[in-house]
């Protein structure tokens, strides 16, 4: 047997271990949206650090802050994201990505729309976000070749 077979199981795990944990730092943030749309306040607080800040709309939220915002509605909430970049330095990462929600009720359906940035912090073997950054754009104003992938938990 060639050392090259013996070694691509090897050389494949490598591979899928290195192109998922880029994205790692990302699952944090999908998760407190997939939170967000199931109410779940709980989780919500258990995917941030203690000093979690939220830049929202020109205002500076705590995780309360966002807590109180949401609540139960006759609303189904979908999360939409499309990563732009990935940075990991040690125990410290952070995401940029384009974000959209949609919101039906019923036949009536609304979207919203934001580009936004966060700073993971290692917390063990898992992320935590620590910091999100967040502007409401329009759906429209998205970019055109920006492919919007459903977040399903």
């Amino acid at each position: 047997m060639s050392i090259f077979k013996r070694l691509l199981p090897l050389i494949l795990l490598t591979m899928s271990a290195t192109s998922f944990g880029s994205n790692e730092p990302f699952k944090p943030v999908q998760d407190l949206f997939s939170a967000m749309s199931a109410i779940d306040h709980t989780k919500m607080k258990n995917l941030v650090t203690t000093d979690f800040q939220l830049l929202e709309a020109g205002e500076d939220w705590t995780i309360d802050d966002l807590i109180k915002v949401v609540n139960p509605s006759e609303y189904i909430r979908r999360n939409y994201f499309s990563m732009i970049k990935t940075k990991i330095s040690g125990q410290m990462a952070w995401v940029s990505y384009w974000n959209k929600a949609t919101f039906t009720k019923g036949e009536h359906v609304d979207s919203v729309a934001w580009l936004e940035s966060a700073v993971m912090i290692k917390d063990g073997e898992s992320w935590k976000i620590q910091m999100l950054h967040s502007t409401r754009i329009k759906s429209k104003n998205i970019p055109k070749n920006i492919e919007l992938t459903e977040h399903l938990d």
